[in-house]
């Protein structure tokens, strides 16, 4: 029988060297390279786009050119320049680099009171004059600060209260030492204790707001019921400033020599000039309110104090006012109309004129 047929076929293994190698067909040859695009016209690739079923859409935009043409560059130029307006308008540079308000510094009894100046007998008879001198001379020509204050402070334990009078020139030199040392809590302390003996004096009343508003300037925060105590101390500062002012304007109309009378116009604007910044700083805890809000009228008492006519060449009042002008406009939105000002309706397009025109003078007067 056929029993080789019957059985299964085995495949026979092979060598490598057993395979033979077919030569290249064309079309073999052809997989391998593909011609260039730039040899196929554009009516050549548009039907094989479309045997393929490419979306004619995407036919014209493969085919168009990826350059944009003079009109839509135009155009596309014409849109940046509105963007560029459009930014400047509504973000104007004055809203993030804005003036900062220069305070007039503090108030000093003159320079040094130097021992040679005095006879020996002066200095005996005068014992806050002897201290004067000698918190003066570690200050001034020793530049101890340090010392200076703690001299000062030692001399002063001893004054009693009947005769804190006699030493104010003592107490004067003490607070602008504190003053340079930025020491708020004790200036503020000591300042405190004085007005409540003498409650008008005008060197313990811009000594005790310069405290006071720096130590407010310290709390990053305040809940409503610290807001409201602040207030309340502030409005009643801002009163007996007025009262203060009040009497120094009866003494100048009076003075008992011509260098008093510079003397107490420099006191009086430097008091007016803080009662101000009292008045904003009441204004900045309600929230810089505007318009009908109560709480404007104490920005326009500030504005009023800056506007007088002994502090209206002030390059500090200057400032300030620019400062008041910048949170009006910041909070003041361009499709608003007019905002009652001063007891006056103003566009906002004024109120910035006003702004730029304080801008100018400040950087004039800070050129030599």
């Amino acid at each position: 029988m056929n029993s080789d047929r019957e059985k299964p076929q085995v495949p026979a293994r092979r060598e490598p060297t057993d395979v033979q190698i077919q030569p290249p067909t064309d079309v073999q040859g052809i997989t391998g390279y593909l011609p260039p695009s730039e040899t196929i016209d554009e009516a050549e690739r548009i039907i094989l786009a479309r045997e393929e079923d490419y979306d004619s859409l995407a036919i014209d935009l493969a085919l168009k050119s990826p350059t944009a043409n003079a009109a839509e560059k135009l155009l596309l130029l014409g849109f940046v320049i509105v963007a560029a307006a459009l930014v400047i308008f509504f973000f104007p540079l004055n809203r993030f680099f804005k003036p900062t308000p220069k305070d007039l510094g503090p108030m000093s009894i003159g320079g040094p009171i130097l021992e040679e100046s005095l006879s020996p007998s002066t200095l005996n008879n005068q014992p806050w004059l002897k201290a004067l001198v000698e918190i003066d001379q570690l200050y001034y020509q020793d530049g101890k600060l340090t010392e200076a204050i703690r001299k000062a402070e030692t001399e002063l334990e001893k004054v009693p209260e009947k005769e804190w009078e006699t030493w104010q020139k003592v107490y004067y030199r003490y607070w602008e030492l504190l003053s340079d040392a930025v020491r708020v809590q004790a200036l503020k302390t000591s300042t405190r204790a004085y007005l409540a003996k003498h409650p008008e004096d005008p060197y313990a009343n811009f000594y005790y707001v310069q405290a006071f508003l720096a130590a407010a300037d310290r709390l990053r925060s305040m809940d409503p019921e610290t807001k409201e105590a602040y207030r309340h101390e502030a409005d009643a500062i801002a009163q007996q400033i007025e009262r203060t002012c009040s009497s120094l304007n009866a003494q100048r109309k009076h003075p008992e020599a011509k260098d008093e009378a510079a003397l107490l116009t420099d006191l009086y604007r430097n008091l007016r000039l803080k009662q101000a910044k009292l008045y904003v700083f009441m204004w900045k805890l309600g929230g810089y309110k505007e318009d009908d809000h109560a709480d404007v009228i104490f920005r326009d008492n500030a504005l009023n104090i800056c506007d007088s006519e002994e502090l209206s060449d002030m390059k500090e009042a200057k400032a300030l006012k620019a400062s008041i002008y910048t949170h009006i406009i910041d909070r003041w939105h361009w499709f608003e109309g007019p905002q009652l000002i001063q007891g006056s309706k103003y566009r906002r397009k004024y109120i910035q004129q006003q702004l730029n025109k304080l801008e100018k003078e400040l950087k004039g007067t800070d050129t030599p």
